[in-house]
C-alpha cells in the first residue's frame, strides 16, 4: 500500500483551548444571528400566509438553528482558528530572529530596500549603523553559550527600547546587528552611534564570575555619501566597521 503523501495534508495543526474558546464565542454569535433571522423570516411568513398554528412555526424556527448551527460551526471555526494561529506564527518566524526577537537578516534587508525606494521617491536621507559586539566569541567561550545568548537578548532589548518606532533593528549574523534610520542624515547617525556606545557601557550581564560588561563597534553609512544602492550602503558601513576594528586593535597594543 502506498504511503500517505507528504506536504500540507500531512501537517497537523493542534487545536488549543484558546482556539476552542474563540470558536465557542463566534458560534454563539452565529447562533444568535441565525435565531433572530429565522424568527423574523418565520414571523413574516406567518403574517403573510395567515397560518393559525403560529406557535408551532415559531418553535420550529427556534429549534432548527439550535440543532444545525452549533454542530456545524463550532468544529469548523475551531480548526480555522488553529490554522490562522499557526500561519501567524509561521509568518512571525519567517521575519524574526529566534533568539532576540528582532528582525532577521532577510526581512531586514527587504525592509531596507523598501526604505531606500521611499528615500529615492521622496528625496530624504537614510542612514544605517552596523553594530558589532567586541570579542563576543571570547565572551561566550569564557562565560558559556547561555551567558552569550543572554547578553544578546539584553543588548537587543535595551537598544530596541532606545530607538524610534520608525527605526528598523535586526540581527544579521552572530553578534552583528543592523540599525536602519529613515529620515536621518550622516551626522545624526553618528550622534546615534555615540548614544548606543554610552548605553552599551552601562549594560552588565550576570555571570558565574560576577557582573560582566562589553563594548560595541559601529560602522555608519548614509545615502548622502554612498547613494541609494543597497550594496553600496552596506559596503560603506562594513568598511567603517573594519576601520573601527583596526583602531581597536591598535589601541590594545602595548606602547
Amino acid at each position: 500500500m502506498a504511503s500517505a503523501p507528504e506536504g500540507r495534508f500531512s501537517h497537523y495543526t493542534p487545536v488549543l483551548n484558546s482556539d476552542r474558546f474563540f470558536a465557542l464565542r463566534l458560534t454563539a454569535v452565529f447562533t444568535v444571528i441565525s435565531l433572530v433571522a429565522s424568527l423574523l423570516i418565520t414571523t413574516v411568513g406567518v403574517l403573510l400566509t395567515g397560518q393559525r398554528d403560529w406557535l408551532a412555526a415559531l418553535s420550529l424556527a427556534l429549534l432548527i438553528p439550535l440543532l444545525l448551527v452549533p454542530p456545524l460551526c463550532y468544529p469548523l471555526l475551531a480548526k480555522l482558528a488553529a490554522v490562522t494561529r499557526d500561519n501567524r506564527k509561521l509568518r512571525q518566524q519567517a521575519r524574526e530572529d529566534h533568539l532576540t526577537g528582532l528582525f532577521n537578516r532577510p526581512h531586514l534587508m527587504s525592509m531596507l530596500e523598501r526604505e531606500l525606494s521611499l528615500s529615492q521617491r521622496h528625496d530624504h536621507p537614510v542612514s544605517i549603523l552596523l553594530v558589532d559586539i567586541v570579542d563576543f566569541v571570547d565572551i561566550a567561550d569564557r562565560y558559556g553559550r547561555h551567558t552569550g545568548d543572554r547578553l544578546l537578548r539584553i543588548f537587543s532589548e535595551r537598544i530596541r527600547d532606545k530607538i524610534r518606532e520608525s527605526d528598523l533593528f535586526g540581527r544579521i549574523d552572530g553578534a552583528q546587528f543592523l540599525l536602519v534610520l529613515p529620515h536621518t542624515d550622516f551626522n545624526d547617525a553618528l550622534h546615534m552611534a555615540e548614544g548606543l556606545r554610552s548605553l552599551t557601557a552601562s549594560i552588565q550581564v550576570q555571570t558565574d564570575e560576577g557582573l560582566a560588561g562589553f563594548e560595541i563597534r559601529i560602522g555608519a553609512a548614509s545615502t548622502e555619501n554612498s547613494g541609494r544602492r543597497l550594496n553600496a550602503l552596506l559596503n560603506e558601513a562594513d568598511y567603517a566597521l573594519y576601520q573601527s576594528r583596526n583602531e581597536h586593535r591598535h589601541s590594545d597594543r602595548p606602547a
